[in-house]
């Protein structure tokens, strides 16, 4: 039989690759007991794709599989619908779902705030209950750079540059037994959604994984400044709140990493 094209091979080694990849450092992540645990998805390609890295890697590790939390905040009529497009995409890969609601009139001021504290505490409830102590995020190679740059722009001291830790304390108080991992951080996010591509979990986007002009990015990294996102959330479950500004956050959040990716290409 004849050798296979170079064209057919490469997606494939390059996804042997990837997944070589995260098997190494998720040896680390279980070495240092941050396993078994839980995977926040939001329905966004980074998630998502943590989520299939994390069962196909327990999958073939013969361990515990990852419990998937799915948070609906309920700040939007597509809410109900995103978390549960979500529930099935985890269920299809016979994964353990748990879809959580946050219940009760949204505070006037503070929403992101509020948002974010009743995420990581509905979250951190569901986690105890399962004895699990680590809360897997999908923040990427891409988001820590931005995230970087976002802090220089702010105006940030030597303390306030450091980057995202592999490993940190969960962010709600009433928690102090729990960490988040962030097993993606050496991870680019187009490699992270060509997968997802490959193996038909994602449409491709055309002009949205595109490579952006410096001009663009400095417009984009202004705008993000302006709005004074959080970058020590999970930013893919970060709710758009009313009015229109959040919206236009997430807007940003989806694009803003191909600044990276723009710059490495001499852009």
């Amino acid at each position: 039989m004849p050798a296979a094209p170079p064209a057919a091979v490469k997606p494939r080694a390059a996804a042997a690759e990837l997944e070589a990849r995260f098997a190494r450092v998720m040896e680390e992540f279980a070495a240092g007991g941050a396993w078994p645990g839980a995977v926040a998805v939001s329905g966004g390609g980074d998630s998502l794709a943590l989520m299939h890295l994390l069962a196909r890697w327990a999958k073939k590790t013969k361990t515990s599989a990852p419990a998937v939390l799915i948070v609906d905040h309920g700040l939007r009529k597509e809410s109900k619908k995103e978390a549960q497009a979500a529930a099935r995409k985890a269920k299809a890969l016979k994964l353990s779902v748990t879809l959580l609601t946050w219940k009760g009139p949204a505070p006037k001021a503070g929403l992101e705030a509020a948002a974010r504290a009743a995420r990581y505490g509905l979250m951190g409830a569901s986690m105890k209950r399962r004895k699990l102590t680590t809360l897997y995020v999908g923040h990427n190679q891409d988001e820590q750079a931005e995230t970087f740059l976002l802090r220089l722009a702010r105006g940030s001291g030597l303390d306030g540059l450091s980057a995202m830790r592999p490993l940190a304390p969960y962010p709600h108080p009433d928690f102090p037994a729990l960490a988040v991992a962030r097993p993606l951080l050496g991870f680019g996010r187009s490699e992270l959604r060509e997968r997802l591509v490959r193996r038909r979990h994602m449409a491709s986007r055309g002009g949205e994984d595109q490579l952006v002009a410096p001009g663009q990015c400095r417009q984009r990294l202004a705008e993000r400044h302006a709005l004074a996102v959080d970058r020590d959330g999970d930013r893919e479950v970060e709710p758009v709140g009313r009015g229109g500004v959040r919206h236009r956050e997430a807007d940003l959040g989806r694009r803003g990493g191909r600044c990276v990716a723009a710059r490495r290409a001499g852009l």
